[in-house]
């Protein structure tokens, strides 16, 4: 006969069980409205310090059809999201290994392929998605570039988003038209802001102004400045290497303020996953079947 003692130690247990079945991963969402602004090199940057960090984190190429973390983490990837979605392998079997251990998910080629997107392969993918919410700590999302019906879902459905932009005037623009559209569609969440290929501190700060000013005025909406990196021979360096360059030069400054900004997202919940109303995967089934999706 189990002793008092026991038994509260069992129900102990049971309860910490129960709030670990419940715990689920912060999302992530990188976007930028537009190509070429460094997006998936943030991304693979930033999950590579919070997993130094002593989390467990996954990269979503969600640029389907025109996978590039792959390319940038030297990584050979066998199986990628398209066969998750035409049912050929489970969600176990597409995660590649990257650099530092972190986890990877490529979009894979093959745009043709993308017709078949309909009903099932999507509830397909959300069911293989929702496995992982809980044995992972930090999902990165590197979105496709421009504001396409899948890429702003994915980014409705994040706990945060981290716009990426640079000081050309298309691209503040480009940045710009994602953030009204996310506002438009009822995003509630924090909106980051990390000014990229920067030539200093004062060009990044009035990068951003000019965003934050326009979201200001004509969304009612404040953005948070997270960061910027400037531009630099090490970051091209790092691409043809297809070494991340938080590797390949971990004292450089750039690598520096990537570090800080993984601390800010690590630092508000001590780094653990979060007890969340809404997972991720149940935001995204809302917004794709109940609001008029495929």
């Amino acid at each position: 006969m189990k002793d008092q003692a026991e038994r509260l130690r069992e129900l102990m247990r049971n309860k910490e069980k129960s709030r670990a079945a419940n715990k689920k991963a912060k999302v992530l969402a990188i976007t930028s409205g537009k190509g070429g602004v460094g997006k998936t090199n943030f991304a693979i940057n930033l999950a590579i310090s919070i997993k130094r960090l002593g989390h467990k984190v996954l990269v979503l190429d969600a640029d389907l059809g025109l996978a590039n973390v792959e390319i940038l983490t030297g990584t050979n990837a066998k199986y990628t999201i398209l066969d998750l979605i035409l049912g050929r392998k489970s969600i176990n079997e597409i995660i590649n290994t990257g650099p530092e251990e972190i986890k990877l998910i490529s979009g894979g080629s093959g745009l043709e392929e993308l017709s078949v997107m309909d009903d099932e392969n999507i509830i397909r993918l959300i069911e293989e998605l929702e496995r992982l919410e809980s044995s992972i700590d930090f999902i990165i999302i590197d979105t496709g570039a421009g504001i396409s019906d899948l890429v702003t879902k994915f980014v409705m459905a994040a706990d945060e988003v981290i716009i990426v932009t640079t000081p050309d005037p298309t691209s503040i623009m480009d940045a710009y038209t994602m953030i009204k559209t996310l506002i438009n569609n009822g995003y509630e969440s924090k909106l980051n802001v990390v000014t990229n290929m920067v030539n200093n501190k004062k060009e990044a700060i009035t990068t951003f102004n000019k965003l934050n000013m326009a979201a200001n005025n004509f969304l009612k909406t404040e953005l948070n400045f997270l960061g910027f990196l400037e531009r630099s021979n090490l970051v091209s360096r790092a691409v043809k290497e297809q070494i991340p360059f938080i590797l390949s030069n971990p004292r450089s400054t750039i690598s520096k303020r990537i570090n800080f900004m993984a601390l800010k997202f690590v630092e508000p919940n001590n780094g653990v996953k979060m007890d969340k109303k809404d997972s991720f995967t149940s935001k995204l089934k809302n917004l794709l079947f109940k609001r008029g999706g495929y």
